[in-house]
């Protein structure tokens, strides 16, 4: 009888720990971090073994079809991946839950990526790491064509003649000396070089009123991106050829490739690349470069019917120390960058990877000052909409800009302000 009751009591016993554990889901659309994420689930669920996380890997299109399912109360994730663009919606929706992670474990973090998700005295968010816009060299070609490698300083005027030395024709195929085709102006490579020209915002607030700012500054800086496909012809464009940008770098077509520091992941898939960093190129003399960096957070649905587990998630990804090395380690910034520089550097010996740290002293999160307006999406998409027609050789720099004031403006003058920090 005792051998028996002893094994109810087990059998019980293991019931009840049964129906604590939890499974919350995760969503993410950056596919290039996913051998890192699942290898931090795995050690998160090691080290809260009443967790479960399941990981979904969705495209972005299709990714914000799901997350407007957030709106209207439908089923949703536990953890999902936001960028500050479309915070002001889905939080003025009251489409996202504020977050229990404790303020105290959070205070190494850098106060500028936060504070976006701030309102109303509430954090709704807390971001994976400065998402850093960044310049790639493949020094094969550079070597190949007698072309300096820059690895402290570099000019506008040096990068393009270098992009010009780069373009030409190898074994039959275009090489190409820089993926401009992904550098539309209003997009965060292109505003990178708008905020190194001296860029101070595309939209303009004053007290409630927000003002569309596409000035001197924008123009000519959209100018001189487009000019590297259609007069330097230094890139392909957007019709040009059926492989993406990244694609072409990775195949050893392209000799500068500008786009972010989560794309080390990505070039392991071809060993015989020989790739390094290389500094923003600086477009005001005397002044260093401002490239953007991405602050996307992590941020709980409203829905979540997880949200302790959720935070839990939250807080241990950017927070813990065995995250931040394992981040590092794969080459990727994580949410406490500076104090796992050495893990950083160490993972990518002989990549000149210290200029990313160097740029991030000036980096710039773009938007951050008008985080709080409703329908900055809708402004973004028809500022988007008028540009497009430059990168793909349909419409003059002027015209374009002159059709996206007047289309931002229109939709200035409707949003409203949500919130207040």
């Amino acid at each position: 009888m005792k051998k028996a009751f002893g094994l109810t009591l087990s059998l019980l016993a293991l019931g009840i720990a049964s129906a604590q554990k939890v499974t919350i889901d995760y969503a993410t659309w950056d596919a290039t971090r996913q051998k890192t994420d699942e290898a931090l689930i795995a050690a998160f669920e090691k080290a809260n073994p009443t967790i479960d996380v399941k990981y979904n890997l969705v495209p972005w299109g299709v990714y914000w079809q799901k997350a407007a399912a957030m709106t209207a109360g439908g089923s949703t994730f536990d953890v999902m991946w936001m960028n500050l663009d479309n915070f002001p919606f889905y939080q003025s929706q009251g489409a996202l839950a504020p977050l229990s992670v404790p303020e105290k474990s959070l205070s190494a973090i850098n106060k500028n990526m936060l504070d976006p998700y701030r309102v109303g005295g509430k954090l709704y968010g807390v971001p994976l790491g400065p998402q850093a816009v960044t310049v790639f060299v493949n020094r094969a070609l550079f070597k190949e064509r007698g072309v300096a490698i820059p690895t402290k300083e570099w000019t506008w005027d040096q990068m393009l003649d270098a992009a010009k030395k780069l373009t030409f024709e190898k074994d039959g195929k275009k090489i190409w000396g820089i993926n401009a085709q992904d550098l539309q102006i209003d997009l965060e490579y292109g505003m990178s070089f708008y905020y190194s020209n001296g860029g101070k915002g595309v939209i303009r607030k004053s007290g409630k009123t927000f003002k569309a700012n596409l000035d001197r500054t924008f123009s000519d800086t959209a100018q001189k991106l487009s000019d590297l496909i259609y007069k330097h012809k230094v890139s392909a464009g957007p019709a040009d050829v059926g492989q993406q940008g990244y694609q072409q770098f990775l195949a050893g077509q392209v000799g500068i490739f500008v786009e972010g520091s989560w794309m080390v992941p990505v070039w392991s898939q071809n060993p015989d690349l020989d790739w390094a960093y290389a500094p923003f190129p600086s477009l005001q003399k005397g002044k260093a470069a401002r490239p953007v960096f991405s602050a996307h957070a992590l941020v709980v649905p409203a829905g979540s019917k997880n949200k302790e587990a959720a935070n839990k998630l939250i807080e241990w990804l950017n927070t813990s120390t065995q995250a931040q090395r394992m981040i590092a380690q794969k080459g990727l910034l994580p949410t406490l960058a500076d104090e796992y520089r050495t893990q950083y550097l160490q993972a990518l010996p002989g990549r000149n990877a210290g200029v990313v740290f160097d740029q991030l002293k000036n980096s710039v999160i773009i938007n951050s000052d008008v985080r709080n307006l409703s329908n900055l999406p809708e402004v973004l998409t028809a500022l988007n909409t008028s540009m497009n027609l430059v990168w793909t050789g349909n419409a003059k720099v002027a015209d374009a800009v002159k059709n996206a004031t007047k289309d931002m403006q229109n939709l200035l003058n409707q949003g409203k302000v949500i919130g207040s920090n």
